[in-house]
């Protein structure tokens, strides 16, 4: 018994001595739990100082077309772009940043354009999205190393800085076309093709590059091409006369909307039918009832995205945002500014908890497979090298046809398109 009895005595002491020990210990700190890591806007203070980036905050900027000749068909891009930060912003932020987005109006102007773009820059924004036909502030913002965003147009295959919603484009090696658009329209039986555009860079570019391209495309041809017509709403009698004298069966044209309907009732005045009328950014049903029947059966084209309508559940979310948020989904422009938002949020992502414009721009060049999570009908890369030195051009489209009142979207969509060096006839990229 006594050994028993002295047994637990022992214990009872080590055990209060251990107690008074661990007390001890806690006491001067030397078991205190380690002090967790600052998160939030906590971590982020210890951040460099950056353009536009405080410990809660983004500031980046949207330049576009409020007003102006352009500014009705690029309705929607600034509330699309607004409306994409503002749900990611209610997850949150990107890294525990809320993005707070700044509007300028280029004016549909060059130098109205290059006073937003320096009233940004004095402003102080990390970067830009844009949705415009206008191009002369990007020399300013690729010597300044500022990021930006958005609706295509040759900088975003030429400049570094810059990155196209549907990848690049060929404004870097102006030799080289795609016969995307042409094989869909030859579907539709056209073979005498009249080439129309408004004068602007954006739709000028373009245009040069699909009548180059139509040579190497067995089938068809050029009949006509007219690079000036006017922009905007205009009486455009004198063009659905050329396009008739010139035996034109198909029509593509690229520019505003506005300039599209008056060419579409103005072939109707004159009698002329065609097997394929396609047109840039006819995205709105509402659009065919302003044209009273005169775009009925026209190839409508988005500025890349995947058209509402199609049952893609992408497509689906950004419709139902949209609406919710009382704006028009079918606005050719408002998925334009919604995959800026989107791209320009996955730039930031990749950018790391300490943003800067150089970590952005750098690290964005490493993503090979953006597809603005569905609302774009192939997946592009803008990994630097090869023949497009800022990454892959998107080779499909998404069209529909209007009926009635109605734009019908294709099935699927058409992919394939070929890149052409039209200087010797190679194809380079594509299949």
């Amino acid at each position: 018994m006594l050994s028993t009895r002295t047994s637990r005595r022992s214990t009872v002491l080590a055990v209060g001595a251990s107690a008074s020990l661990l007390m001890a210990f806690a006491a001067n700190g030397a078991m205190a739990a380690p002090t967790p890591a600052p998160t939030g806007a906590a971590a982020n203070a210890a951040c460099p100082a950056a353009p536009g980036v405080t410990p809660t905050t983004i500031d980046v900027g949207w330049v576009g077309s409020k007003t102006g000749p352009a500014s009705t068909t690029f309705i929607g891009a600034s509330e699309g772009a607004q409306l994409r930060f503002d749900q990611e912003n209610a997850k949150g932020g990107v890294n525990g940043r809320k993005i707070k987005l700044k509007v300028y109006d280029d004016q549909t102007s060059p130098t109205g354009q290059v006073t937003a773009a320096q009233k940004a820059i004095g402003d102080n924004v990390f970067g830009l999205t844009s949705a415009t036909s206008t191009v002369s502030m990007y020399p300013t913002l690729k010597s300044a190393g500022i990021p930006i965003v958005g609706f295509t147009n040759a900088a975003f295959g030429t400049d570094n800085n810059a990155f196209g919603i549907t990848g690049v484009t060929t404004g870097s090696n102006p030799t080289l076309a795609s016969t995307g658009v042409l094989e869909k329209m030859k579907q539709m039986g056209a073979t005498k093709l009249a080439i129309i555009n408004h004068s602007s860079a954006g739709a000028t570019a373009s245009q040069n590059a699909l009548a180059s391209v139509v040579p190497f495309v067995p089938g068809i041809t050029t009949v006509l091409r007219i690079a000036d017509s006017p922009q905007g709403a205009h009486d455009a009698t004198s063009e659905a006369l050329r396009i008739k004298n010139s035996g034109a069966d198909a029509v593509n044209y690229s520019g505003f909307i506005d300039g599209g309907i008056s060419l579409a009732q103005a072939l109707k005045q004159q009698g002329v039918t065609l097997k394929s009328f396609a047109v840039a950014g006819l995205t709105d049903p509402a659009v065919l009832k302003t044209a009273n029947g005169a775009l009925d059966g026209a190839l409508g084209q988005t500025y890349g995205p995947v058209p509402i309508g199609v049952n893609v559940r992408a497509v689906k979310t950004f419709a139902s945002a949209m609406k919710a948020a009382g704006l028009n989904p079918y606005a050719p422009a408002g998925p334009v500014g919604y995959l800026s938002a989107d791209l320009f949020i996955k730039g930031l992502k990749v950018a790391g908890k300490c943003p800067t414009r150089e970590s952005f721009i750098s690290n964005l060049r490493k993503v090979n497979s953006y597809d603005g999570a569905g609302l774009i009908p192939a997946k592009v890369s803008f990994v630097p090298g090869g023949l497009f030195p800022n990454g892959n051009p998107i080779t499909c489209g998404w069209y529909t046809i209007a009926k009635g009142n109605d734009l019908v979207p294709d099935a699927k969509a058409t992919c394939g398109g070929k890149y052409i060096d039209t200087t010797t006839g190679k194809v380079v990229f594509g299949s």
